[in-house]
Parts: C-alpha cells; structure tokens; sequence
C-alpha cells in the first residue's frame, strides 16, 4: 500500500525544523520516530515540528510524538509544533497533547520561545 508521505529538515542556528507532509499514520509514524532519534543522536536537542501539509495523524503516532517529547526534554530540550490545521488541533486537544506540547501559529513564534 502506498501512502502520501514526506518528512525534511532545515536546521536554523540550533533548531531542527522537521515538516511533515502527508498522512502520519501507521504506516509511517515510525519513520519520524526513527527521524527525530537520530537527530537526537547526532546532538540536536530544540526541535520545531511543522504540521501546515499534514493531512492526518492517528493515535500511534501522536504516542510516538509523546514518547520523543519525554526524551527529549530529559535531556534539556524541547519539542514545539507549528501550524497545525482546525483538524489536526482539535485532535491534539481530544486527547489532551495540546497540554503537553508548546503549540504556536508560526516558526518565528516558536523559535523566539526557544
């Protein structure tokens, strides 16, 4: 089965902007996990997610984010999400992610909370 998915990266001074495009389901939602633990790995610790062309997400994937958030912020970093859709938002707030994570309107927005 094929899906519609793309993952990249830009890093800006010391932030890994990684944007998601697509579908984050099943399917997918490891390679993200495995994405945003080598990033860790090579070092990177401040992370901004960019949800403007994601599609869905379902619950595996929001554990998966859940998970990397915790192990992210044991080592002093952060993980904040940026434009998610009326859609994705009211997802994130259903199962309560909109507390846990930062979640800003713009990238500039949340690498000035960086």
């Amino acid at each position: 089965m094929m899906t519609n998915f793309e993952l990249n990266e830009v890093i800006k001074k010391d932030i890994v902007i990684v944007s998601v495009k697509g579908e984050l389901d099943a399917l997918v939602a490891p390679k993200l996990k495995e994405k945003l633990i080598k990033l860790s790995e090579d070092g990177n610790t401040k992370f901004i997610i960019d949800f403007k062309d994601l599609i869905h997400i379902n619950s595996l994937a929001m554990g998966i984010l859940r998970g990397r958030l915790r192990e992210v912020r044991e080592n002093n970093g952060d993980i904040k999400l940026i434009n998610l859709n009326s859609h994705i938002a009211t997802i994130f707030e259903m199962v309560g992610l909109d507390e846990i994570f930062k979640i800003y309107k713009s990238e500039d927005e949340a690498i000035k909370d960086f």
